[in-house]
């Protein structure tokens, strides 16, 4: 089980899931990963965990690059299972590990875990995670699609970790948008956009004005396909679609 180099020191690490079928109720004919990635630097972070029985392939991915006790940092942006449920685990393993979370992220981790003996530390945005070489800047996103939402963006590499936004649900041993077929990639992006994400199009809108300011050439989402080549193109569809725009059609009876 390989990890896979986005840039120098960061990976991904995460777990594909070949077999689901349905996912909050809607057809997932291509399965899904749950994307978890780690940096390497000064402090040894990772950025989200898996499901709970995708744990075993994360820790083989991130023993493969280092030993898994020597996490500094998990960064946990959503709450949600498919997000937060190897963290109990990893937790275990990595008893001095900081959790990185959003407010309402504490909140939800607490609801869902013992996390008496877990170390948390909040951010807000505009808050910064010094890594060594490296930093993480952190924007809170509520609402898109739990209140806990949050993602991060490393400026040194121009990484955006996007969290559920431009996610997919797409089982691939490829891991970027220039190994698969673009137009499959953007149409499993739509369906996850208008089942998951569709409701809180204000909020979408909202961060998108935040992340324009960004120069951003990777965008790595929570489920799915990195996108590196076709960057422009997931965030202006991404803009139309949370902008509600619709091509013209006409009904003939």
């Amino acid at each position: 089980m390989m990890a896979t180099e986005i840039k120098k020191g960061i990976y991904w690490v995460g777990g594909i899931d070949w077999g689901i079928r349905n996912f909050h109720g809607y057809l997932t004919q291509r399965g899904t990963t749950y994307n978890s990635y780690l940096i390497v630097d000064e402090k040894i972070t990772l950025v989200d965990t898996v499901k709970y029985y995708l744990v075993d392939e994360l820790l083989e991915r991130v023993a493969s690059i280092v030993d898994p006790s020597k996490i500094d940092y998990i960064i946990s942006n959503h709450v949600e299972m498919d997000h937060s449920g190897g963290l109990p685990r990893l937790m275990e393993i990595a008893e001095n590990a900081t959790i990185i979370t959003a407010p309402n992220g504490e909140k939800g981790l607490s609801q869902h875990y013992d996390t008496s003996d877990w170390k948390i530390k909040t951010m807000k945005t505009g808050d910064r995670l010094e890594l060594g070489k490296r930093n993480i800047d952190f924007i809170l996103t509520p609402m898109v699609h739990w209140p806990d939402n949050m993602v991060g963006y490393m400026p040194e590499e121009k990484i955006l970790f996007s969290n559920d936004s431009f996610g997919q649900h797409i089982a691939s041993s490829e891991r970027f948008d220039d190994q698969l077929s673009i137009e499959m990639i953007m149409e499993e992006a739509k369906k996850y956009y208008a089942n998951i994400v569709m409701s809180y199009g204000m909020q979408v809108g909202k961060e998108l004005k935040q992340a324009s300011v960004l120069d951003i050439e990777i965008i790595a989402p929570s489920h799915g396909i990195i996108f590196r080549k076709y960057v422009k193109d997931i965030v202006e569809n991404y803009v139309k679609w949370s902008s509600n725009i619709v091509g013209k059609k006409a009904l003939i009876v």
